[in-house]
C-alpha cells in the first residue's frame, strides 16, 4: 500500500470516529447528570462508552484519571497501528503526553504520592532513592525529556520539540498546518497555566482549540495533520470527560461544585 493509499485509508477510519464524537447539545446532557453513575450511564449511550465501561460507580478521582491515562495510550496505538512506518514514533509520542506533569514531578525529586504507586506506568519510575529513579526515567517511555529537557524552557515544549524531530520531512504545506498544531496547544496550555483559578475562561479556550483542530483536520483530511488534528481533538474530548467524571468524585452533591466544567 502505497503511503497516499495508506492516509485515505486511516483518513477513512478517522472519519467515522470524528463523525460520532458527542455534540454540543450531547455533551450539555452528560453535564446535567447529578452524580457520578447517572454520568457514566449517559455516557455510555455515546462514542465515549469505550472510555468509560470498565469505571465503576464507586471510582476515586485517582481510579478514574489512572483508567484514562491507560486508554489514551490504547487509543493511540490503535491509530498507530494504521500509519505508515516512518510516522509510527511520531503519532506514538502522543501516548506520553498525560504522563508528561507526573514525570517531571519525578524528574524533581519530589515526594512520590501513595496514588501513584497504583499506575502500572508511573510505579515503574516513582523510586524513593535517586539514583534508582534516575535509572528508572532513563529506561522510560519518557526517557528521551530526562536528557534533553532544558528548565529554561517549559517541559511541554521540551516534550513537543522531541516530536518534531521524530516527524519525517513531509510537504510545505503540512508541516506548516502541524506547527500550527502546536503553536495552539501551546498557547492554550499557556493560557491556562498562566491564570489557572480563572476556571471560567477553561470551556472558552477548549472550543475555540477544537474549533482551530477541526479546520485543520477539514482542510488536510487524507494528511498526515488530519491525523493530529484528530488526536488534538479526541484529547479535548478526555480532557472534557476527565472534569466531568472527576468532579463527580470530588463534590457528591451538585451545589457544591464549582461551574466551571
Amino acid at each position: 500500500m502505497t503511503t497516499t493509499n495508506r492516509f485515505a485509508y486511516v483518513q477513512a477510519r478517522l472519519q467515522a470516529r470524528h463523525g460520532k464524537r458527542p455534540s454540543d447539545d450531547r455533551w450539555r446532557l452528560l453535564e446535567s447528570t447529578p452524580d457520578l453513575a447517572s454520568y457514566l450511564q449517559a455516557a455510555r449511550a455515546t462514542s465515549l462508552r469505550p472510555w468509560i465501561v470498565h469505571l465503576a460507580s464507586e471510582a476515586d478521582s485517582h481510579q478514574v484519571e489512572r483508567s484514562l491515562r491507560m486508554d489514551w495510550g490504547l487509543y493511540v496505538t490503535q491509530i498507530e497501528s494504521w500509519m505508515p512506518t516512518e510516522w509510527r514514533s511520531a503519532v506514538a509520542w502522543m501516548s506520553t503526553l498525560p504522563y508528561l506533569p507526573h514525570f517531571v514531578h519525578l524528574m524533581r525529586n519530589e515526594p512520590v504520592p501513595r496514588w501513584m504507586m497504583d499506575d502500572p506506568v508511573l510505579a515503574q519510575v516513582s523510586q524513593a532513592d535517586p539514583d534508582r529513579r534516575r535509572e528508572a526515567l532513563a529506561s522510560s517511555p519518557l526517557s528521551r525529556l530526562a536528557f534533553e529537557i532544558d528548565w529554561d524552557i517549559s517541559p511541554l515544549t521540551a516534550w513537543f520539540d522531541i516530536w518534531k524531530e521524530m516527524c519525517p520531512e513531509t510537504d510545505e504545506g503540512s508541516g506548516a498546518a502541524l506547527d500550527r498544531i502546536r503553536l495552539d496547544y501551546e498557547k492554550h496550555t499557556a493560557a491556562i497555566q498562566d491564570n489557572p483559578l480563572a476556571h471560567p475562561v477553561g470551556p472558552p479556550l477548549r472550543h475555540r482549540l477544537a474549533q482551530r483542530f477541526n479546520v485543520v483536520f477539514r482542510h488536510y483530511a487524507g494528511r498526515i495533520p488530519a491525523v493530529f488534528a484528530h488526536l488534538g481533538l479526541m484529547a479535548l474530548d478526555v480532557e472534557r470527560l476527565r472534569g466531568g467524571l472527576v468532579l463527580r468524585t470530588l463534590f457528591q452533591e451538585p451545589a457544591e461544585r464549582p461551574q466551571w466544567a
